[in-house]
């Protein structure tokens, strides 16, 4: 078996997103950390009887609680921050907006982490995270 290289986990450091970018990216969920009715619709994700959320033939998954309009504002500032403060991961693949994103709120300590649906628009999917999970992605 031949022993090919690994792909740089991230490309060198991009030039900052402007303000205007940053404002305009937001949180539009994800049906499939949902395990209730959302903005978005119903919800896909799939919660076993001991309240572990799963995925069918799929790794677990996280169930973001965030279900409300004025929860997706919540999110989108988290986004918007995540990004003017940095907390960014790029990949060789992405567009003008970074493919990873994280965020610990300062009231709760809770960490954020975000995944990037459309890198060229900034829109977001995310979920709550532990620290070793956000030490895994971003190093």
């Amino acid at each position: 078996m031949l022993d090919l290289p690994s792909r740089p986990r991230q490309i060198p450091i991009r030039t900052p997103l402007s303000e205007e970018q940053i404002n305009g990216a937001c949180y539009v969920g994800s049906a499939e950390h949902k395990s209730k009715r959302w903005w978005g619709g119903l919800p896909y994700g799939y919660v076993n009887q001991s309240g572990e959320a799963t995925r069918p033939k799929k790794q677990q998954t996280t169930i973001c609680p965030f279900t409300t309009e004025t929860e997706r504002l919540t999110a989108t500032a988290w986004v918007q921050n995540a990004l003017r403060a940095g907390q960014v991961k790029y990949y060789e693949s992405d567009k003008d907006f970074p493919a990873r994103i994280w965020y610990r709120e300062a009231a709760t300590n809770k960490i954020w982490i975000g995944y990037c649906l459309n890198s060229v628009m900034g829109q977001y999917k995310g979920w709550p995270a532990d620290e070793s999970e956000r030490i895994a992605i971003f190093d």
